[in-house]
């Protein structure tokens, strides 16, 4: 079985799978009692169809995973609202071959913080994020009919991918 160690989430580490969304690294667009706005932190390509805002509720479940999908024409937000993901990701090689999965142990773990995000490129291998230490909620943004016609799903259920949390990988950036 593979074991994948869960990853601090940076812009650095996260490059070859996307991008990060959180507050950048300037003065906020606005300021108000109690708020901070920071417009257009990063911008969703999308291909004329109209973007939609999914709701994943997550419980906590075994650290592990047996299979993982990709979109070749769709880019995909996963935003954690009140607590901590653990997201897997693969690398988005093979375009060629749609269903050709990366080797297990090419797939990282990283850990988005609550109110944090990540844009997944086009053809980044992943799955549904799991809850990192409780109950939680994320939103996934993506274009209007992706998971009908821009969708491919591979199974591993004989090699299934162990996230080891016990030792979790600091930010090397």
């Amino acid at each position: 079985m593979t074991t994948l160690t869960v990853e601090a989430l940076s812009s650095r580490s996260f490059a070859p799978f996307g991008r990060v969304i959180e507050p950048p690294g300037r003065d906020p667009d606005a300021i108000g009692p109690g708020w901070r706005w920071w417009a257009e932190t990063q911008l969703l390509e999308g291909d004329g169809r109209p973007w939609g805002v999914g709701l994943l509720d997550l419980e906590p479940a075994e650290m592990r995973f047996d299979w993982a999908e990709r979109h070749l024409r769709t880019v995909e937000a996963v935003v954690a609202t009140g607590a901590d993901l653990l997201l897997y990701v693969g690398p988005p090689n093979g375009f060629e071959e749609p269903a050709r999965v990366p080797a297990l142990d090419r797939f990282r773990v990283f850990r988005i913080p609550a109110g944090r995000g990540v844009l997944l490129d086009r053809g980044v291998w992943h799955g549904a994020p799991l809850a990192a230490e409780g109950r939680c909620t994320a939103l996934v943004l993506i274009l209007e009919g992706t998971g009908r016609d821009d969708v491919t799903v591979v199974r591993f259920e004989d090699t299934p991918v162990a996230i080891d949390t016990s030792t979790e990988a600091t930010d090397k950036e």
